[in-house]
């Protein structure tokens, strides 16, 4: 198993949670690592309460790490950084994130208060699916 994570962001300490987050997660299962193989496109990620964001550039089991939001992200989640724990919480079953569990009804709360706003939700969910797989703790 071999990853090519690539971090451009380096002044966005937030860029290395994220690095962690990712390489620990993909490197502990099969089947994650699968999943980013396959990935592509740019999926950010925005913490204005912190004052920090980047953009996740897959290109096929390539990952580089930018900082600030890409004009070409298919996906951006906009939250506080507290809730992005709570989306690193959610369960995978049968490939897919499970929303009908405590963690995936918290999601789902937070995305119906607005207190979550994922830009491609509906439009990119092949990658905002494999990015949860991939983010996800579980």
């Amino acid at each position: 198993m071999e990853l090519h994570i690539t971090n451009h962001a380096a002044e966005v300490p937030f860029s290395f949670m994220v690095q962690e987050l990712l390489t620990g997660n993909i490197e502990k299962s099969e089947a994650k690592y699968a999943v980013y193989k396959k990935m592509r496109g740019i999926a950010a990620i925005d913490l204005p309460d912190i004052e920090a964001a980047v953009s996740l550039h897959f290109g096929q089991g390539t990952l580089t790490i930018e900082p600030g939001i890409s004009p070409d992200a298919a996906v951006i989640i906009r939250t506080q950084a507290a809730q992005v724990m709570d989306l690193n919480a959610l369960n995978i079953r049968w490939g897919l994130p499970y929303y009908f569990d405590e963690a995936g009804r918290k999601v789902i709360g937070l995305l119906f208060s607005g207190k979550i706003k994922i830009k491609g939700l509906l439009s990119h969910p092949v990658l905002l699916t494999r990015l949860t797989i991939i983010m996800s703790v579980m």
